[in-house]
């Protein structure tokens, strides 16, 4: 088995003073930079900090990686929503492209024409 050691320290060393001044954007940085050089996710990252941190009575720290993982699920979860709205809106309007094929009722197409266009902008708007 290959063992390999990974030092962390200079950017665990920064997450924790940026975690003392309350700065949460040089936090995430320094949470990016772990989570490259051990090849996991940030919110493992996060989540290995937050138990560690939590041991060894580091409050500061603890809330800052706690505040830094609920704004990730936070986005993640806006993400979703979006992909979603996105989806429902891209069923529309192929729904809409495909009565136009079976419809020769020039107003029909007119009206599904529009509906697409509708659904359009409805997904430029959640982007």
């Amino acid at each position: 088995m290959i063992k390999a050691e990974i030092d962390i320290t200079e950017p665990m060393e920064s997450f924790c003073h940026f975690a003392k001044v309350g700065d949460m954007s040089h936090a995430m940085d320094a949470i990016a930079i772990i989570s490259q050089k051990t090849s996991m996710k940030p919110s493992t990252v996060l989540d290995q900090i937050i138990e560690a941190t939590a041991k060894n009575e580091r409050y500061k720290e603890y809330d800052m990686a706690c505040q830094i993982l609920a704004l990730m699920e936070n986005e993640r979860m806006q993400y979703k929503s979006r992909a979603a709205k996105i989806e429902t809106v891209a069923d529309d309007a192929k729904y809409c492209l495909d009565e136009i094929k079976k419809s020769g009722n020039p107003a029909v197409i007119r009206n599904f024409i529009e509906a697409v266009r509708s659904d359009l902008k409805q997904i430029e708007s959640v982007l």
